[in-house]
């Protein structure tokens, strides 16, 4: 196993700056210390260093919160831990005794890792640890509150941590990537559907279009036979017409030859009408006629011989130049026919040789290959009746093997589901033993509860009954109260009304008693100008004397003087008598006072002194009492108009200053009628007193009452909330024994099930075990049969041997038949292009070259004796010209005779012009026709080679109608032509050979879906296997630790297991968690109290880490929970798991620490955790265990 040796830090959490060390020698390591004083820090080191990168487990926001933060002081820029492991055993993959891990991390959250000192990646050191067992996740690693949290998951996170420790994952991994693969192979096998379906489509489609195309190439062939006999029509009718040609040659020629000896009789009359001009001539002029005439005659000749020489030289040039410009070209043409007749001629005779060898060569191949298959049927008969025989052994054989393999199989899962219905019956009977036991518990604790309900139920009935009753005492007195407070409420307003108006009433007789002392007074002491108080001077009545009156309450107590002289003296009088506070308005002060213009206002009556009747002495007076207050109809009116800033005063008196302040409202009531009797006054109040008196006894006694229900509703919510609780464990009580009474019955049903079925598998199992011994016997006579036979593998050889050779021959074959073919197509083509291309073309075009040279030849001859001729023949004229002239003059007298010769003469010519002109005609229709037998005979020599290239020769028959059904057939084929493909034969086999490997594929694809499924399946059951063995096993150690943790001095012990909620479906319920302990009722984790859940989760840890063990565990005070008795039971366990693996534990209990092999104490000083190393002696030790026996 690995071990932690020692842990290294620097700059990490509250460690702070400077390096330091922590040494697990043992295999128990104890860490104490006070809380917050970093404990848990070393947990957190450890973590660090072996790659956790959740700040959540290491108990901070940020991996950044892991440096050092300075405590006031300079903080760390990086944390730094590095992890000594004892690898003696080599389980890490490396051959050291001791493997150092190191982790640094800077401020911007980097990390770096090294291995013994060198630089590695995260995913390597995490692969080589995972290989020795150490992980950060998983329950290596039980951190605070850890313990709870586990006891207090439901039934699906359980069944969840169980299948992450047990590692179903990999199970799901696989199943996930198998899916993945089912996935694609779907869609791969849907997608080579779709192309099958695609490629059928198309090949339905191809094969129209293939049918097209062999429908265009029978009608092409068909066309060519129909053309071929329309070329030999043409050739018939061409020869016919080089025929009907010929006679007409003939005919032309005859023609010809009669107009020629027209043209000389023509001109032997010409020739008679000159001599006869001549001798007229001469009989008449005599010599000199005669020389004119002959001068004439010559002069005609010389001119005519002139003309003719210059146009024929003319049109000789032109023909020189165009036969020269040819003649090169046929020259080439020529030389290339030629050139082409020698290499054909050349390559004619080479493939003639290589055909008569390689036809020779395929002869004797031929042979060769008649051989060969003789010997081939030979030795496949021999071969053929050798297999049939082993075949039908090796058939048997393996029959015989795979019916052992099967039945093997069979035998093994036979036995193995033996084994396991067994140990399911085995242990269905103790489950059902306990579960009844258990029901039976329930079932009375079920009795009990009701019991319990019942006198809650009463109880709460009385509670609620009671609280009833008082609260219809409290809302009867609180009826009552409400009158009475009424009633105190009306009587004390009238009482404060009272006396507000009795206080009143005092201080205007105060007042008036005031005027009238001071009117008096200044009558005695005769002071002049004194006029008076206001009621002195006015005079109220009539509609608005309420209003006058309110008015005037603001000047009540003021005193009217004449002037300022007076003022003072009235003055002294009331400072002399102390007579109080008096307003004095003195007469000249207040002259001009105007009163306030009204608004013009259905509302507004005026300005209060237009209502009040004055003498004009005291207008002005008047005017400053009054003029500033609007009358108006209404208090309402009054009230709006003092917001826009007036003093207003209603009829009845109610006055409202600017603003809209009421100054008061109403009159004040007689005097006399205010002063009425004190005693009954007296009374009053104290009946009023009496009242308010009563009405606190009343209140006091509501406030008992409101304590007195709110108590019993306290209690009656409490005996509600004991009573739902009561409710709540009854139904779960029930759900619980109905739960296990469907579990016993189930197990019962299933037991039956598991029966039955042993024995028809132990009825099976004396079955197999016999067809096994008859299987051995066959397989060992079989194989004995197999052995002698031996000589098939000679003839194979000597059969695959030939099989070659044959093939060799078969390709050559093929190879020279394709060469035969090719080189009888190709000397067949150059023979045609020889006899019928060349060599025409050769003789044509010597014969061409030929007479252009000869025409060349006898042109140049004539143009040099016309250059030579010419100039003489000019001169002669030029002289004949001068001396017809001359003797023209002389013979004018002749010229009506000669004029009538000439005239002959003429018609003779013109005559003789018109045979020229038919002799031209006729060679011009010679030479047509002869240009039509040649353009013929090109076209006769070009539909024989039509003729050739269609494979047809002039043998063929007309019939008739043939270009009407050519048309036809032209339409159709032009028709398809248009839409045909002509590749549709060569893409019909492509595609199709395709859809037959797509068909191949898709078979291939479906056995590999089918696999896939297979295997899905087997990891289902795998998955389910593992998960169901761990199950058993962590089940097992948990009852074991749990009957060891709670088992008590009189050997009562508690029990505890898992629960599968589903048996059937395991992976989609959940895992509870059961715990009973001594002299209690079974209960699922999350219904037990603190300390019960903890050591139930406890023990649940505790079992797992012993089915999926590590090499060190790590746990951060998980005995927080437990009492004294609890603890050291724990601490034995641990210790015992001590064998196994190192255990490093924070703890504050005594009964822990007192067994580790090595303690280490935690404080902090001045914000840095210190560590101290304490191991305890043997005496220690004692000592300890006798204070925890104490």
């Amino acid at each position: 196993m690995v071990y932690i040796k020692k842990v290294e830090t620097r700059g990490f959490k509250s460690f702070g700056t400077r390096p330091v060390h922590v040494n697990f020698d043992g295999k128990f390591i104890g860490i104490t210390g006070p809380n917050g004083s970093g404990k848990s820090n070393i947990i957190d080191a450890i973590l660090f260093a072996l790659g956790e990168n959740k700040p959540r487990m290491m108990r901070v926001n940020k991996l950044s919160g892991l440096i050092f933060d300075g405590a006031g002081g300079n903080p760390s820029t990086s944390a730094r831990v590095t992890l000594t492991l004892d690898n003696t055993s080599r389980d890490i993959s490396i051959d050291n005794d001791r493997v150092t891990i190191t982790r640094e991390i800077r401020s911007s959250g980097d990390s770096t890792y090294l291995l013994n000192g060198k630089k590695t990646q995260k995913g390597h050191l995490s692969e080589l640890l995972s290989l020795a067992l150490i992980s950060s996740d998983g329950l290596n690693f039980v951190p605070q509150g850890m313990v709870t949290h586990l006891a207090e998951l439901n039934p699906e996170e359980k069944r969840l941590l169980i299948e992450e420790i047990v590692g179903v994952a990999q199970f799901d991994s696989k199943k996930e990537d198998a899916l993945k693969q089912l996935d694609a192979a779907d869609r791969q096998l849907e997608v080579a559907m779709a192309k099958i379906g695609e490629v059928k489509k198309n090949i339905d489609v191809l094969e129209v279009q293939r049918n097209n195309h062999l429908r265009l190439q029978y009608l092409d062939q068909e066309r060519n036979w129909l053309k071929s006999m329309l070329f030999v029509k043409k050739l018939h009718d061409i020869t016919n017409t080089i025929e009907e040609n010929n006679k007409l040659l003939i005919t032309l020629s005859e023609e010809k030859e009669s107009l020629d000896q027209k043209l000389i009789q023509m001109n032997n009359k010409i020739d008679e009408l000159d001599k006869t001009k001549q001798s007229t001539l001469s009989k008449v002029i005599g010599g000199a006629s005669d020389e004119l005439l002959s001068i004439q005659i010559e002069l005609n000749k010389k001119t005519d011989e002139l003309n003719n020489r210059n146009d024929t030289k003319t049109n000789f040039h032109n023909e020189i130049k165009k036969i020269s410009e040819s003649l090169p070209y046929l020259n080439d043409m020529l030389s290339e026919t030629i050139d082409d007749i020698s290499k054909t001629k050349i390559k004619i005779e080479t493939l003639s040789k290589t055909l008569d060898s390689s036809k020779n060569d395929l002869i004797q191949l031929h042979d060769k290959m008649k051989t060969f298959n003789l010997k081939r049927k030979s030795l496949n008969d021999s071969i053929q009746e050798e297999e049939q025989l082993l075949t039908n052994i090796d058939t048997q054989l393996r029959q015989s093997y795979d019916r052992k393999t099967q039945i093997n199989q069979s035998f093994s899962t036979t036995d193995t589901n033996q084994s396991i219905l067994k140990a399911k019956i085995l242990t269905g009977d103790q489950k059902k033993k306990q579960t009844q036991a258990l029901v039976d518990i329930i079932s009375k604790s079920i009795l009990d509860l009701e019991s319990l309900q019942s006198q809650e139920q009463n109880s709460l009935t009385s509670v609620t009954s009671s609280n009833s009753k008082l609260a219809l005492r409290r809302e009867k007195i609180e009826f009552e109260l409400s009158k009475a407070v009424g009633i105190l409420s009306r009587a004390h307003e009238e009482v404060l009304k009272h006396e507000s108006k009795v206080e009143a009433a005092k201080e205007i007789t105060s007042k008036q008693n005031i005027q009238l002392k001071l009117k008096l007074i200044a009558q005695e002491n005769s002071i002049p100008g004194y006029l008076g108080g206001v009621d002195d001077i006015f005079t109220f009545t009539g509609k608005y004397k309420t209003a006058l009156q309110a008015a005037t309450k603001r000047w009540s107590n003021a005193i009217i003087i004449e002037e300022m002289k007076s003022l003072f003296q009235v003055v002294e009088l009331v400072k002399r008598y102390k007579l109080g506070r008096v307003a004095l308005i003195p007469l000249s002060d207040i002259v001009g006072s105007e009163r306030v213009n009204a608004p013009k206002n259905k509302d507004i009556l005026g300005s209060l002194a237009d209502f009040l009747a004055v003498d004009d002495k005291y207008k002005d007076l008047a005017n400053f009492i009054f003029g500033d207050t609007l009358l108006v109809s209404s208090a309402k009116s009054g009230y709006i108009w003092s917001q826009k800033g007036y003093r207003t005063v209603s009829i009845s008196g109610d006055i409202f200053e600017p603003g809209g302040s009421v100054f008061e409202t109403g009159s004040v009531s007689p005097l006399a009628n205010l002063f009425f009797d004190s005693t009954s006054f007296t009374q009053i109040k104290s009946s009023v007193s009496n009242l308010r008196t009563s009405i606190q006894r009343r209140k006091n006694v509501i406030t008992t009452l409101n304590s007195q229900v709110k108590e019993m509703e306290s209690d009656q919510n409490e005996r509600k909330l004991s009573l739902e609780r009561l409710n709540s464990e009854l139904n779960n009580m029930k759900n619980m024994r109905n739960r296990y009474v469907g579990v016993i019955s189930k197990g019962n049903k299933t037991n039956d099930d598991l029966q039955i079925k042993l024995k028809q598998i132990s009825e099976l199992k004396i079955k197999q075990e016999l067809e096994l011994k008859d299987i051995d016997d066959l397989i060992i006579t079989q194989k004995s049969k197999l052995d002698s036979k031996s000589s098939i593998q000679s003839l194979k050889t000597n059969l695959l041997s030939l099989e070659s050779e044959r093939d060799e021959i078969s390709s050559q074959i093929d190879l020279l038949s394709d060469q035969i073919r090719t080189n009888e197509t190709t000397l067949a083509r150059d023979n045609a292009n020889l006899e019928h291309n060349l060599k025409n073309r050769k003789n044509e075009l010597t014969e061409k070259i030929s007479n252009f040279e000869d025409e060349l030849k006898d042109k140049k001859l004539f143009l040099t004796e016309c250059d030579s001729l010419l100039p003489e023949l000019e001169k002669r004229v030029t002289e004949l010209n001068l001396t017809e002239k001359k003797l023209s003059d002389e013979s004018r007298k002749m010229k009506p005779i000669i004029d009538n010769l000439d005239k002959q003469n003429k018609l003779l010519n013109k005559e003789k012009e018109s045979i020229n002109k038919n002799i031209l005609q006729t060679a011009s229709k010679y030479q047509t026709i002869t240009n039509d037998n040649a353009r013929l005979t090109d076209s006769k020599q070009s539909y024989r080679d039509q003729l050739q290239l269609l494979g047809y020769d002039e043998s063929l028959e007309y019939f008739p109608n043939i270009s009407a059904i050519l048309d036809e057939l032209d339409k159709e084929y032009n028709s398809l032509k248009s839409r045909v493909n002509l590749l549709a034969d060569e893409q019909y086999r492509e595609i199709y050979t395709g859809y037959k490997n797509f068909s191949h594929r898709k078979n291939q694809l479906q056995k590999e879906r089918n696999s896939i499924i297979e295997f899905i399946n087997s990891v289902d059951s795998d998955k389910r296997k593992a998960f169901l063995d761990a199950f058993e096993k962590i089940d097992k150690e948990l009852r074991h630790l749990f009957s060891k943790l709670t088992t008590k001095d009189s050997g009562i012990h508690g029990e505890a297991w898992l629960e599968l909620e589903n048996e059937d479906d395991i992976f989609t319920s959940g895992v509870s968690l059961m715990a009973q302990f001594p002299d209690k009722i079974a209960r699922e984790s999350t219904g037990i109290s603190g300390g019960e859940k903890t050591v139930a989760a406890l023990c649940l840890i505790l079992a797992i880490q012993a089915v999926k063990p590590a090499p060190f565990y790590v746990f951060d005070e998980i005995d927080a929970h437990l009492d004294a008795v609890n603890s050291t039971k724990l601490a034995e366990i641990i210790r015992e798991r001590t064998v196994y693996s190192q255990i490093i534990m924070v703890s504050l209990k005594d009964t822990i620490l007192s067994r580790v092999d090595n303690m280490y104490g935690v404080y902090h000083e001045r914000g840095i955790t210190k560590i101290l190393t304490y191991q305890p002696t043997e005496s220690d030790v004692k000592y300890a265990k006798g204070m925890q026996i104490k």
